[in-house]
Formats: C-alpha cells, structure tokens, sequence
C-alpha cells in the first residue's frame, strides 16, 4: 500500500453524497446557458447527438466529442468555440458520475475568457464540490449560480442545493430570491 492510498482512506467516516438529478446530459441546459458562436453552428447538433447518445458507453462519447475539439483550430480551441464543446465533454462525465473527470473538465472550461460568473459553469462545481464534501469550493460556486443566474438556474436540479445556498446568503435587498432574477452575466454567455 502506498502512501496516496493510505491517506485516501480516513478515520473518519464518509456519509454517502448523491444528488437527485436527472442522469442524461441536459443539452437544453447547456444552450440556455452557453452561446453557440456560427463558427461551429455545423458542429453543434453532431456535438448534441453525440453527447445524448446513450447507445454509446462513456468514453466513446467523450472520444468523439475529443474528435470534434481536435478538429477546430488552434484560434478555436482557444476561444468559447472550444469552450463549447469541452462543456459537453464535462456534462457527459458529469451525467455519468465520472466526478474527477467532470471536474476537471469543467475546470478548464471556466478557464477560457469570460467564462468566471457563467451561472451553468458555476451551478455543475457547485454540484460535483458537493459531491466532493468540498464544502467551502461547493458554498462559493453555488453562491455564484444564484447570484448570476437567479432560482432559475437551479430548475430540474436537487432542491436542497438551493436551499443550502439560501442559507448562507442574505435575501437581496429589495425583493426576495423568488423575484431575484440575477445579474447581467450576458457576457460569460
């Protein structure tokens, strides 16, 4: 036994973290949230077809969607272009539970330019911290989906997500979280 595997295991004991949320990628999702740029408009329903496609296992999914981002340019794969379909890699791993693989992906996503304050970017860090028990990390990107994105981000995910949040946050000023419906965040679109 190594020493990483000595310390994964711990004394303390590790309740069980799901969540109640739909296991298929939610493209719809995706494109309420993130803009499709006409650079890779030819790409897209290939990049939805094969993100729900369940006839394929996992990693031929994300092989294929690999296939799609090494097919863009350098100055795509650069741009939100790129973005675009790392984000559908992200949301296959995610649906499927591949939580580190998620994360990461995720990861890299809000790495490119403009992507920080992305209500979907933050709400699914949010989700897989949680699944985690990185609890400040899981708080903060949580905080920052309501905040951007308003309750409406939270549609069709757990609902004690939401109710989390609200339990740390302080009511907006002049109305309350139901009529909050967010900050501009058209830019991280």
């Amino acid at each position: 036994m190594g020493l990483f595997d000595f310390l994964k295991k711990s004394d303390k004991k590790q309740e069980n973290v799901q969540l109640q949320s739909k296991k298929e990628p939610d493209v719809a999702k995706i494109k309420q949230y993130i803009d499709i740029l006409v650079s890779i408009k030819d790409k897209v329903a290939k990049i939805d077809q094969i993100t729900t496609n369940n006839d394929l296992d996992v990693e031929s999914r994300v092989n294929k969607l690999m296939k799609i981002y090494e097919s863009l340019t350098d100055d795509q794969k650069r741009t939100r272009a790129g973005r675009y379909v790392i984000i559908h890699i992200a949301e296959v791993c995610f649906s499927e539970r591949l939580i580190e693989d998620a994360i990461d992906n995720f990861n890299f996503a809000m790495k490119f330019k403009d992507s920080v304050g992305n209500p979907f970017l933050h709400l699914r860090l949010g989700q897989l911290n949680y699944l985690i028990q990185n609890k400040d990390k899981m708080y903060d990107d949580l905080s920052r989906a309501l905040i951007m994105g308003g309750e409406g981000i939270f549609k069709d995910e757990d609902p004690k997500l939401i109710e989390m949040v609200k339990g740390v946050l302080k009511e907006p000023a002049d109305c309350s979280w139901v009529e909050y419906e967010g900050q501009d965040w058209a830019i991280t679109k």
